[in-house]
């Protein structure tokens, strides 16, 4: 059974969206030498669409269940990029030969254009470094959720308000070193606790001013992990106040 997760992120300065296996963070290491990467890219019929037609979109699906039937039980089905009127699929292989079936199919399909290639990843980077979402990613699926939450309960998500980044943090050094360089982000630095019964243990909080719309508070939370990384910072969650919208008579 696959464990799919989707998340949107910027390719390449572009808005793209991720679907990949989780199943194979752990599988890999039972697999063996599946490390000939095999990847199929879709494009529309014609050169100067700038999406898939309706009908291409129902003709995508089949790509991959096709790639499955070519490559069989010598494949490991990754996962797949929509970036624009592009949808790319990754397959990792032991067996680099079956590139040659999958540029067959590819050239033989009449109802979208296909291009398949293949590269030797020994350390699988494309699945782990590209395919499979770091702590910033994951962070900005449960911003989407909690900013959905609190819409559907009537709060107005372009009010501006203060937003709350909690952290914890392996040592009190650690610590004191991200809040430096939080305030040079833009960050006001809050409470400070010790959590023994946790761990890491060593708790801070940050605060910005910002509406709680999902590109300005995954921003916000992007650049507040990357720099915690650096001091083997990790954020537990992030939470707002609550603004009632108002209605159409104040």
């Amino acid at each position: 059974m696959r464990d799919w997760y989707v998340y949107d992120w910027d390719l390449q300065g572009l808005p793209a969206r991720f679907h990949v296996d989780m199943n194979y963070v752990e599988a890999f290491d039972t697999l063996g030498d599946f490390t000939t990467l095999l990847y199929v890219s879709c494009y529309p019929k014609k050169a100067e669409a700038a999406s898939f037609s309706p009908r291409e979109k129902r003709l995508l699906e089949g790509v991959s269940r096709e790639c499955l039937r070519i490559l069989g039980e010598q494949c490991a089905f990754v996962g797949f990029i929509d970036i624009l009127a592009h949808r790319r699929y990754y397959f990792y292989t032991p067996d680099a030969r079956l590139l040659v079936p999958l540029m067959a199919y590819c050239a033989e399909e009449d109802g979208l254009r296909l291009e398949s290639f293949k590269t030797e990843e020994p350390n699988r980077q494309t699945y782990y470094h590209l395919l499979v979402p770091d702590s910033a990613k994951r962070q900005s699926v449960d911003n989407a959720a909690y900013i959905e939450s609190l819409r559907l309960r009537g709060d107005d998500n372009e009010a501006y308000r203060r937003v709350n980044l909690h952290f914890y943090f392996p040592s009190a050094t650690g610590r004191t070193l991200f809040s430096e360089s939080a305030k040079t982000l833009g960050f006001a630095i809050g409470k400070t606790d010790y959590i023994p019964e946790r761990e890491p243990s060593y708790y801070i909080v940050l605060h910005a001013v910002s509406p709680l719309e999902h590109e300005a508070v995954t921003e916000l939370t992007t650049k507040a992990i990357y720099a915690a990384a650096t001091y083997g910072g990790v954020m537990e969650h992030f939470d707002s106040a609550f603004i009632q919208r108002r209605g159409i008579f104040g």
